[in-house]
Formats: C-alpha cells, structure tokens, sequence
C-alpha cells in the first residue's frame, strides 16, 4: 500500500486582506506505488494503467475534499522522484462554505466579485421641470414641451443617470436546484419590498441572472452573477402647482394635463381668435413592477462594506 505524508514546509495559502482564503496548496510525498491493474477504467472507456495514476489516487483518498472552506479542485504530478515514489500537488479554491470546518453549510456568503456601473439613459419628458424662459404673449401651458397648435404634446429625450451593479457568487450542486432557478426566474423584473444592499425598500431592481458550472464534477461550484438597477426613490415635491408626494424609485409617475379653448392676443390679453392650454391639473403614480422579497435570492441582503469589513 502507498505511503502519503503532506511536505508542510511547501504548503502555499494565499489570504485576502478581508482574512478570506482564496488558494491553497499542499503538497505531498507518496512512496512505495505499487501498479495493481494493467488497465483502469475512467470516464466510460479502459486506460492503460500507470504509477503516477496509482500516486494520485493515493492522495486523491488521503487529502481532505475541502479545507480552510475551499473545495479541492485539482491534483498533479510535481515530480518523479523514482519508479516508486511522487511528489503530488493538491490545489484547493474558494468553495463558498459558510466557515472553515461547516462544509455541510454550503450556502454562499460573500461577495466574490463584484461590479458597479453609472451610466445615463435616456427618458422622455414632456413637461418641463420649471419654464425659465418664454415670450411673453405664449402661456406656460402647464410646462408641456414641442406642444402643436392641436394641443400634441410631443415631448422631448433626454438624459437621466442610472446605477446598476452586479454580484458574483458561487454556490455547490446542493442549493444550486430546480427550485432555486425557477425562483431566480420569477424574481426577475421584481423591486426590493425591503431595505437591500444599503439601498430602501422600492431602489434595487433584479434584472437577469447568469449561472455556470465551473468544470464537469459534482464537486465543482456553480458560478452565479446577479444584475441590479437602482433609481433612488423621490421625496414629495411641489411641481405645476401639485403636492405630489414621495414615490418609491421604480415606480412610475406621470401628469394629467387638460386641454381647453383660450382666446389671447399678442400681450397675453382675451381676445377673438381661439387656441388650446395644455394645464397640468393633476398626476398619477403607477407601480409598474411586483415586489418581492430579496433574501429568495439567498445572497446577503446586508448593507456593502468596505474590504476587510465584510
């Protein structure tokens, strides 16, 4: 039978400032390999059989699965000391553990990747926030903008800023279920129905979704990146003569204008001739997306921290 023994004078760990391990490898010396087949079997077809696979198995059934809360993912050859005898190199990763030594607690915790974007998009007005400036024989007509002669309001584009940010997170086959992706599939287009990532309740919208497997084992993690857009929320405010009170970011607010007959002439004044006033005479706020409860998607919820903080 092959003798193992791990060389501790050549592990390698390598540590994130915030303590995270994020590497790790040991190495190992195994004597006295013994070929007992001329052939093996693996991945459904015969192989003709060899000390070095017999030396990595040894310490495949020696070396723990998981470590310090990272996965084994790979072992090596590093040297031929003899017929008989291997120096192996077993790497480990960051396997989304809870804590090192609660491997059966598989739940991913941390924010292995993470992303954050501003961007402008553009958004259509067609009142204006306040009118600055105008002729003084043409009425404020409630801040419409480009409005015809028939009362059209045509509006105009412009531009508005918008955060959005990403997570990347890595989870085992365990929580990686049917279930959990149909869950994933109806959060989708949902706001935060509470507070989420230091952002209130109605900021954070859940966009897609993108999962992978990272290699072909059971053993090996599935990668999963969460895509957010935020638009903060918009306290009460006093706009065309309304009181309009605080609305949450994604839902969606809209005036009411009233179209009627005016007669003016060229200082302002009543006159014959007749035209249409587009007055804004009240608003309306519509919630254009359902709520839900964020801690479905099994990420943390809690505010961001700055590294080594987390």
């Amino acid at each position: 039978m092959a003798k193992v023994r791990e060389l501790l004078e050549e592990r390698t760990q390598v540590m994130e400032s915030n303590g995270q391990y994020t590497s790790l490898e040991l190495v190992y010396v195994v004597r006295d390999v013994v070929v007992i087949s001329t052939r093996i079997h693996m991945n459904g077809t015969f192989h003709p059989a060899t000390a070095e696979h017999y030396a990595l198995d040894a310490v495949r059934k020696t070396s723990p699965d998981s470590l310090y809360g990272m996965a084994r993912k790979n072992l090596r050859i590093m040297m031929k000391i003899n017929e008989s005898a291997y120096k192996v190199g077993v790497t480990y990763e960051y396997s989304g553990s809870a804590s090192p030594g609660s491997e059966d607690n598989d739940r991913d915790v941390g924010d292995r990747t993470m992303r954050i974007s501003g961007s402008l998009n553009r958004k259509h007005l067609t009142h204006a926030l306040k009118i600055v400036s105008k002729s003084p024989h043409l009425a404020e007509n409630g801040g419409a903008i480009n409005r015809d002669h028939d009362g059209t309001i045509h509006g105009v584009d412009v531009v508005s800023p918008q955060l959005t940010f990403s997570e990347t997170h890595y989870f085992t086959y365990k929580n990686f279920t049917i279930l959990y992706i149909k869950t994933l599939y109806a959060l989708q287009g949902c706001v935060n129905d509470a507070a989420f990532r230091g952002f209130a309740a109605g900021e954070v919208r859940f966009d897609t979704f993108d999962a992978h497997r990272k290699g072909t084992k059971r053993s090996d993690l599935y990668e999963i990146t969460f895509n957010f857009t935020v638009i903060p929320n918009q306290p009460a405010v006093t706009q065309h003569g309304l009181d309009i009170p605080a609305k949450d970011g994604h839902d969606y607010l809209w005036l009411h204008t009233r179209r009627q007959a005016v007669t003016l002439d060229s200082s302002g004044n009543p006159r014959q001739s007749s035209g249409l006033s587009s007055d804004v005479d009240g608003y309306y706020i519509g919630r254009v997306y359902p709520r839900a409860n964020f801690a479905r998607l099994k990420i943390k919820t809690a505010p961001f921290s700055p590294i080594g903080e987390e």
